[in-house]
């Protein structure tokens, strides 16, 4: 994974002084986060994966290093800049400017992903948008497949619904602020 350069986290740092709600952090995600937000995916599961937030990328190339080929990769990106950059740095992976949070517009209702991957800054927006957010993604996954969360809180950035459980997956201390991988299943 390559190391982002300093004018490239100058950029990030900018795009968080235009839109603290939407970017969600002083710094990019670190290499080590974004290794363990890949570790719950499964390459030899059939399917797309979606990710949410991709940011600058390190995310989806840890999930390229995990095994995903790029063309299993749809990355939805808010930002513009952000999204010239993702495609510009991953070529292949399918890149979508466009809301996480209005995923009806963007995909078929029948449409399964094998995992959904998520640097959405999630607490930065009401309880009901998160809400809404998580029970839409994980009807998207095929059965038993993860939504893999990172947040800067203690706890589950949501609550899991019934018929959901939520895990612990990794605490990254060496981050930007120190983050917790959060893994929903059905």
């Amino acid at each position: 994974m390559r190391p982002l350069p300093l004018r490239d986290r100058l950029r990030f740092l900018g795009r968080f002084a235009a839109n603290p709600n939407r970017i969600g952090a002083v710094a990019p995600s670190s290499g080590r986060l974004a290794r363990a937000m890949a570790v719950p995916t499964n390459p030899a599961v059939e399917g797309r994966v979606l990710e949410l937030g991709p940011g600058t990328g390190v995310v989806t190339q840890a999930l390229i290093a995990r095994g995903f080929k790029p063309e299993r990769i749809v990355a939805v990106e808010y930002d513009a800049h952000f999204a010239s950059a993702l495609r510009a740095c991953c070529p292949g992976v399918m890149v979508i400017r466009g809301d996480a949070f209005r995923l009806a517009e963007l995909f078929d209702a029948d449409e399964r992903f094998a995992a959904v991957v998520s640097s959405l800054p999630l607490l930065n927006f009401p309880l009901a948008c998160r809400q809404a957010l998580i029970a839409n993604a994980l009807s998207r996954l095929m059965p038993g497949a993860p939504y893999i969360q990172f947040s800067y809180g203690l706890a589950p950035p949501v609550a899991p619904a019934e018929g959901v459980c939520v895990t612990l997956a990794a605490r990254i201390w060496l981050n930007l602020p120190p983050a917790r991988v959060w893994v929903y299943r059905c």
